[in-house]
């Protein structure tokens, strides 16, 4: 029993000895610069360059879902979980989620309640007939239960290890602790754990290697749904379908038609925006502190109405005036309140246009007593433009102002940083932070502060793009600039590729990119068509050649 016990251990630590090996022991990542990549129309790629293709480890979301699916279990036990490293924002970068020892520990807590509550349903878990408990049906339920979890088929190695486990444990432990174990321990394998691509380079050296089926459909279902693939894919898989762009096209545009695809643009919107912040928004008066979540539900109804009702893309997320609220906010801006849940309220086009008045990304972007040009001139620069702003120096105090009653935000603002060390960012800043003000720090639309008049008159400041550069007048004529924008378009797409290529885009990305870029901006800004057209490219389709061809 000693010895059993001593292997066991072995398996428990499975992902601890892989993470290490993996690199996956690291601290956070410092946000690298991203590569600009601006092509230009002459751009020809004629050779695959398809960019790095590191293991990537299940996110929180990625591991529920998958958990749902495999096995019927929505207890979420990823909300246990540590949250992500991030990188620019999106938790899904490979460099940056790493299982920690606190994440493995997690691992094991988790395969050992999902494997207890899949054996409370023994007979609905196992594809054998009631009473059997043959080493043949375990041998059965390793290779079919694997190979889901797996997402391909095992190979006769891995088979023969899982099998081993049983058969060591069935004699002490009987059979449905050993089937529990085995159960614990594909849980925490690496391969059900990591993303890893292995199909082998080709003899001939290309510069890439073209990903297996399997591969390309474990890239669609996580693309696409955060979650692992559905009969169809794996059908496809098995049959070797998924090698032509047409097919991979014709399962993605399949795959968002479903609602698990909304599941997905939800979660990309979160991290894009760093809405999960409004939980913990602090407010100044008591009686605003609970609005965190209404807040962030309101957003997040929003963003759905723009990607996905009919007509939905990116004209709509910044120019549309909709506004969800339930009975926390409809008083808050002088709505009718609903009677349940949240209700969609077309608001004033002159005075609320898209994402950018949102209540609660305005909230989002504030101080607990005030609005903050600052914070929500930096969201727009850095995650609608794409221009990453340096750190202010370290002797610069960024204390905001106190409020004053005989001085607008943008006044008191305006002197807090005439400083000429800070002058050169808050160009860039404050031209755009100041075209919001008409909104307070709860998100209120308002033509007067402390009895002034409010000044929301901004200018767009040395934009990739010239033709928004200069001035405009309020938040609608800000929304129209950004809408029409090439370079909203190719930032809305280079952050769809970051969270989907679990990296930030180097010069190895170019040629992915700018496909991304074009087929986006054919499309008309259609949010849908530039999930199809990610995957598409090179870097989706391909992979370098590595060490893990030696």
């Amino acid at each position: 029993m000693a010895d059993t016990m001593l292997r066991w251990r072995g398996w428990r630590w499975a992902p601890v000895i892989a993470s290490l090996l993996l690199g996956a022991c690291s601290e956070t990542a410092e946000d690298p610069a991203p590569t600009q990549v601006d092509p230009g129309p002459s751009l020809e790629c004629q050779q695959l360059n398809p960019g790095t293709s590191p293991a990537r480890l299940l996110t929180r979301e990625q591991y529920n879902n998958t958990i749902e699916e495999l096995l019927g279990d929505d207890s979420r036990p990823a909300d246990a979980f540590p949250p992500e490293n991030t990188v620019l924002g999106y938790g899904t970068n490979a460099d940056a989620h790493h299982a920690s020892p606190l994440l493995v520990e997690k691992f094991l807590s988790a395969a050992e309640g999902v494997a207890k509550r899949a054996m409370a349903k023994r007979d609905e878990l196992l594809p054998c007939p009631a009473g059997d408990e043959s080493v043949e049906c375990a041998t059965r339920f390793i290779r079919e239960f694997g190979a889901r979890a797996f997402r391909r088929p095992l190979e006769a190695s891995e088979v023969a290890i899982f099998a081993k486990l049983f058969q060591s444990s069935q004699v002490p432990y009987g059979f449905d602790k050993a089937i529990d174990l085995v159960l614990q321990a594909l849980l925490q394998s690496p391969q059900f754990l990591y993303r890893i691509d292995t199909t082998p380079a080709p003899t001939v050296e290309t510069g890439a290697v073209r990903l297996g089926s399997y591969e390309i459909a474990s890239r669609l279902s996580y693309s696409l749904w955060n979650s692992m693939p559905d009969d169809a894919l794996f059908a496809s898989a098995a049959t070797d379908e998924l090698q032509t762009a047409e097919a991979i096209e014709s399962h993605a545009r399949r795959m968002l038609d479903d609602p698990r695809a909304k599941r997905m643009s939800a979660d990309f919107f979160r991290q894009w925006l760093n809405l999960g912040r409004l939980g913990s928004t602090v407010r100044e008066n008591p009686a605003d502190a609970d609005l965190g979540t209404s807040w962030q539900q309101s957003v997040e109804k929003f963003l759905e109405h723009a990607m996905w009702d009919e007509g939905g893309g990116i004209e709509r997320l910044f120019t549309s005036s909709r506004v969800y609220v339930d009975s926390s906010l409809a008083g808050l801006y002088g709505i009718k309140a609903p009677s349940t849940g949240f209700a969609a309220v077309d608001g004033d086009p002159s005075q609320r246009m898209g994402l950018l008045t949102q209540p609660g990304l305005l909230a989002l972007f504030s101080h607990p007593d005030q609005s903050s040009p600052i914070q929500r001139g930096v969201f727009i620069r850095e995650q609608v433009l794409c221009q990453k702003l340096q750190s202010p120096p370290p002797e610069v105090d960024q204390t905001p102002p106190d409020p004053d009653p005989d001085a607008t935000t943008r006044e008191r603002f305006a002197q807090h940083t005439e400083a000429p060390t800070c002058h050169s960012c808050h160009q860039r800043i404050d031209g755009l932070g100041f075209g919001l003000e008409n909104f307070d720090h709860l998100g209120r639309y308002r033509a007067m502060e402390y009895d002034l008049p409010v000044d929301a008159s901004g200018d767009i400041y040395e934009p990739l793009d010239k033709s928004i550069a200069g001035p405009y007048n309020g938040p609608v004529e800000l929304a129209k600039k950004l809408a029409g924008s090439p370079q909203v378009y190719d930032c809305m797409a280079t952050q769809w590729y970051r969270y989907t290529m679990g990296r930030v885009e180097t010069e190895a990305d170019v040629c992915s990119l700018d496909q991304v870029q074009r087929a986006f901006k054919k499309s008309g800004g259609d949010l849908k068509e530039l999930v199809v057209a990610l995957t598409l490219t090179d870097a989706f389709r391909f992979r370098p050649p590595g060490a893990q061809d030696k």
